[in-house]
């Protein structure tokens, strides 16, 4: 109190309640520059960018290895010589064919009417023609017979390797925007043409016996691989990356890396460019078999066995670099998981080793989430790669594999920093 007797307000400071030791400290926000801003943004578009450039890339080295490639398209096809699938395609279509000419040929008839002309009696003719139908019934299955001897020999792998050199050839043509090779074939579909399968089989029916055999015209068969419009639709794609797999690895590379170093939290940017390049290649598997099965949709049931082996042969390599790049990414992901620095790095980990002391019981309540989660999605994972589904199966796994993946890194607390 003043001499006057006024009051005077005595200054108090602030209180400051001690925290125990190892009480932990949320450390408080800095605000965002512009700069900062603006980069982090940069780095999400190129890591989006990479992302999506992944199965471009992979695409890429494939057409130039595989499909334009005709000795490396022939080392993939020429082994379908003895798929069970192309072998029963042109059995049917060769049998067919003869049959269908030899009874143009009424060899029966014409025996019966020569008999009646040098004075048989018309009775004895009548009951000869009753034989035909066993007759025909018979020279089927020894048609049958021959055609299989011949498609299984080292002939047939022969003709069905030069094919294929004349089938490649149409395709790039195709590809390369010639759209008359599709005025070559009547059906306007590419074709693995046999016809010089012709004359081998028409020897072997004439060493059998077969009656009318020395008079059959060409009746080789023919395999059809693709509906020329579809493939045709792909020419714009193929002419963008066939000659630029380097570049595009090159590019992709650095909008992935150059996006990750851009980031402020870079194990998070690491962790989410990774699983991006994984869930990339996994729906780029899905959609090479989706698209397989829409090129050979359109055509003959009778070919789409044999053309699926195809289809399935030259695609295989494409499949086999996107696993390799999922794999890849599957164990970078964990590496990365197992060995980053940052908060929620750590967080995982303390959430990973604080549940594997626990009963089983524990380990799977809704606390634990990140855990299961995240061995859900690893499963599905691992079944994607290493196993080739249904279509609807693997799209389901994908699926899983999206949420589960989110859900463990949503439910990821960061570790708190001890003071």
């Amino acid at each position: 109190m003043s001499s006057n007797g006024d009051t005077v307000p005595v200054p108090t400071t602030p209180t400051t309640t001690a925290s125990p030791p190892g009480t932990p400290v949320h450390p408080t926000a800095e605000p965002v520059s512009p700069r900062r801003r603006w980069l982090s943004i940069l780095s999400a578009l190129m890591i989006v960018i990479g992302c999506v450039l992944v199965p471009v890339t992979a695409t890429s080295f494939w057409v130039r290895d595989t499909v334009t490639n005709t000795d490396s398209y022939l080392s993939v096809v020429g082994p379908l010589a003895s798929d069970p699938e192309v072998q029963a395609a042109v059995e049917v279509q060769l049998t067919d064919r003869i049959m269908t000419e030899l009874s143009k040929l009424d060899i029966m008839g014409s025996l019966t009417d020569a008999l009646v002309e040098k004075g048989t009696p018309p009775q004895l003719a009548q009951a000869l023609s009753l034989l035909q139908s066993p007759i025909q019934d018979r020279t089927e299955a020894l048609v049958r017979r021959i055609v299989d001897q011949v498609v299984t020999s080292e002939a047939f792998a022969n003709v069905w390797t030069g094919a294929n050199q004349v089938a490649h050839t149409q395709l790039i043509r195709l590809l390369e925007g010639e759209t008359a090779v599709l005025t070559q074939q009547n059906s306007g579909e590419l074709v693995v043409d046999l016809s010089a399968l012709s004359a081998k089989v028409k020897v072997a029916l004439e060493d059998a016996g077969v009656p009318g055999a020395s008079k059959l015209p060409e009746v080789g068969g023919t395999i059809v691989v693709g509906d020329g419009q579809r493939l045709s639709q792909a020419k714009t794609t193929y002419q963008l990356i066939k000659g630029l797999p380097w570049v595009l690895l090159v590019v992709n590379l650095g909008l992935l890396i150059g996006g990750v170093l851009l980031a402020s939290r870079r194990w998070r940017a690491t962790m989410l460019t990774l699983g991006g390049v994984l869930v990339a290649a996994l729906l780029t598997l899905v959609a090479v078999r989706v698209g397989s099965d829409y090129a050979i949709s359109g055509l003959n049931p009778a070919n789409r066995g044999a053309a699926g082996s195809v289809v399935t042969a030259v695609t295989d390599r494409l499949r086999d670099i996107l696993r390799i790049i999922g794999w890849l990414a599957l164990a970078a992901v964990i590496v990365t998981a197992v060995t980053g620095s940052g908060p929620r790095a750590t967080g995982l980990r303390r959430s990973v080793g604080g549940t594997a002391s626990r009963a089983w019981g524990a380990a799977v309540a809704w606390h634990h989430t990140p855990l299961v989660a995240g061995a859900v999605a690893l499963v599905a994972v691992i079944v994607l790669l290493a196993v080739d589904l249904p279509v609807w199966l693997a799209i389901t796994l994908v699926v899983v594999t999206v949420v589960a993946g989110v859900l463990t890194w949503r439910s990821i607390r960061p570790a708190e920093v001890a003071a």
